[in-house]
């Protein structure tokens, strides 16, 4: 049976949900529909529970649209933003009862990556040279994002505890005690990123694309203009014009809702410190949403967005004093390892990406001490998720970190046993084959210059080529290697060969 023409994405974000039926011939947007205004919450902005019977209405009709098209593919995802894990899953099976629509839920690390990735697309498209850095700056709700391309590569990000919705809480809170706010809102953003003035202190004379400012990009891109440049004096007349307006100018003169129009005021004050700190000499705009990345971002797209969690991996490894060429003898020993074993372990390429990265920042807890140092590695791994991944996949990472040194993990242990069911068994997988690639650089000299991988039996035969003894790594593999014989049923044997 020939495949329909017309595919949709639906798009559940906090403030409103959204539809696209695409046309997967012509490889573009053929109908969109969105909701009215969901109404953000005060504590927690995704404030999806409260917004059930609004977003079950709109997903039914939907539906109704989906049918006229014939649509026979819909892909339904949601923005977690701030959203709890327990809150997720009961708003996720609300819906799958209310409507028959399964969620996927993607954290703002997933929607990080995935606009970045689509407005770096567009670079050439404005003429903004791949040779200049530039600094993206995503204005989110809750948070914001800022990341940084070194001559088009991305190299770094931060996230930043500022968002539209909470810094327009705390002016409404503000208002109630002094007549001026924006003042005292310009210094709590400030407090909040003078952080970044050590980090950026060396960096001059940036571009920067600013995102997620709807009244920025209305006001000066046309409405095929998915990136455009904005003067710094043109954003400076806006800013002033702003800070100086009630609420009820900038909805008649910008065109923004009631809700939305408390966002505005914020949104612009976040750009004014962010163009102070980085001294940036020419300013963009773009329309593209996060709704707009889920339909430019697709699958041949994934490789650029594994290079950022790479290079993230590997700035958080040099930030905590990883050892360039241990972490790249365990990278490379650990990926030989779970190819020679696919046809046991069984696990995707996506979970071969995930190992990669664990071997990359396992260590990294040592920076606060070697005693429990994998413990270290994981608590600062969950403070740290790494962009491009959604949290399940940096739990993973956490856990795999936390186990790859000396505890197991097994029935008996408190951590394991309270994981969730679906990654289990995979954290046992990975760490078992990340305990014996560690354990074959115990010394951190690289001895080994060749691995063999050979599977007899019940026996996985390791052949070391080394120049040097290996003393010191024999004593660790057996130390080690236990898991990986739980887990697998194989026993591996570590066989040294002098160098020809």
């Amino acid at each position: 049976m020939a495949k329909q023409r017309y595919g949709g994405i639906i798009f559940l974000e906090p403030d409103q949900v959204g539809l696209q039926i695409i046309d997967r011939q012509e490889k573009q947007v053929v109908t969109t529909v969105r909701s009215g205004n969901l109404n953000v919450g005060s504590e927690m902005v995704a404030n999806y529970a409260e917004n059930m019977d609004a977003i079950v209405d709109n997903l039914l009709g939907f539906q109704r649209v989906l049918t006229e098209y014939q649509v026979d593919e819909v892909k339904f995802y949601g923005a977690l933003e701030d959203l709890d894990e327990v809150t997720a899953r009961y708003v996720a099976d609300q819906l799958s009862v209310r409507c028959g629509l399964e969620i996927s839920w993607l954290s703002d690390n997933q929607l990080i990556a995935k606009i970045l990735v689509a407005i770096k697309d567009q670079h050439k498209l404005v003429g903004i040279t791949e040779g200049f850095n530039t600094f993206v700056l995503l204005v989110g709700l809750s948070t914001s994002t800022l990341a940084y391309f070194k001559k088009g590569v991305f190299e770094t990000s931060w996230n930043i505890d500022l968002g539209k919705a909470k810094i327009s809480q705390l002016a409404d809170n503000l208002r109630q005690t002094t007549a001026t706010p924006s003042d005292i809102i310009f210094d709590y953003i400030s407090s909040k990123v003078e952080y970044l003035v050590g980090e950026l202190g060396e960096i001059k004379g940036a571009n920067l694309i600013v995102q997620g400012v709807s009244v920025l990009a209305d006001t000066y891109l046309t409405k095929e203009q998915p990136l455009g440049e904005v003067s710094l004096s043109d954003f400076d007349t806006s800013y002033r014009q702003i800070i100086d307006s009630t609420n009820q100018y900038v909805i008649n003169h910008y065109r923004v809702d009631e809700q939305s129009v408390s966002w505005v005021l914020p949104g612009f004050l976040i750009i004014s410190q962010i163009l102070r700190l980085l001294h940036a000499k020419q300013l963009y705009v773009t329309k593209i949403t996060s709704f707009e990345s889920l339909i430019r971002v697709h699958d041949e797209k994934k490789v650029q967005i594994d290079q950022m969690i790479r290079t993230s991996a590997d700035n958080i490894a040099k930030r905590y004093g990883v050892k360039l060429a241990h972490r790249s003898f365990v990278t490379k020993v650990t990926l030989e390892l779970f190819d020679a074993l696919a046809p046991i372990h069984r696990l995707d390429e996506h979970y071969r990406l995930l190992v990669e990265i664990a071997s990359k920042v396992d260590d990294i807890g040592n920076f606060i001490s070697p005693q429990g140092h994998y413990r270290h590695s994981a608590y600062i791994l969950e403070a740290n998720p790494l962009i491009g991944l959604s949290d399940q996949d940096n739990r993973v990472i956490a856990e795999v970190s936390r186990y790859h040194s000396s505890e197991s993990p097994d029935v008996d242990e408190h951590h394991y046993r309270n994981m969730d069911n679906e990654i289990q068994l995979p954290v046992a997988k990975l760490a078992a084959i990340l305990r014996v690639a560690d354990s074959l650089d115990d010394s951190r000299q690289q001895k080994i210059s060749k691995l063999e991988l050979k599977l007899e039996g019940d026996r996985l035969k390791i052949y070391a080529h080394a120049s040097d003894d290996l003393v010191l790594e024999k004593w660790a593999f057996q130390r080690k290697n236990k898991l990986f014989t739980d887990v697998y049923g194989l026993q591996p044997e570590l066989i040294a060969r002098g160098e020809n």
